[in-house]
């Protein structure tokens, strides 16, 4: 009998958390124009980059640089380790990775975010000690 109850309870936690991954992915989906970063307590205006959620798996970094009047982009993969973190990486394409990171401020192709805050207008994403802040765009 304490065996049913286990698996009863597993699976109404398995569900549950099947049921806020998806609600992080409908909410992310589009794009997000990232507005300020805050590191110890200094913030930072930023205008030109956006995270592009494009569906459940894929996702775009997107630079704007004013200088040239063009943008940078790569293409790379989310996914969602637990209900309020996402992993960001980042693949070789349209170039190599390495040729895209000295445009970041991340230090390798792969980044795990926590989601602090989301709704329809507005994402709050932590990571190594950095708050971003994003306009839904």
């Amino acid at each position: 009998m304490k065996t049913k109850g286990f698996w009863s309870i597993s699976v109404c936690l398995l569900l549950t958390l099947a049921s806020c991954q998806k609600e992080l992915t409908r909410q992310l989906q589009g794009k997000w124009q990232l507005k300020t970063v805050e590191e110890a307590g200094h913030v930072s205006n930023v205008d030109t980059v956006w995270y592009n959620f494009q569906s459940e798996a894929l996702f775009m970094y997107q630079i704007y640089h004013a200088n040239k009047d063009s943008f940078s982009h790569m293409y790379g993969y989310r996914s969602q380790p637990a209900e309020n973190r996402i992993q960001l990486e980042l693949i070789s394409y349209p170039r190599p990775v390495d040729e895209f990171l000295p445009l970041t401020d991340w230090k390798d192709r792969s980044r795990t975010f926590t989601v602090e805050k989301i709704n329809g207008k507005r994402l709050v994403l932590y990571s190594d000690n950095k708050t971003y802040g994003f306009i839904q765009f």
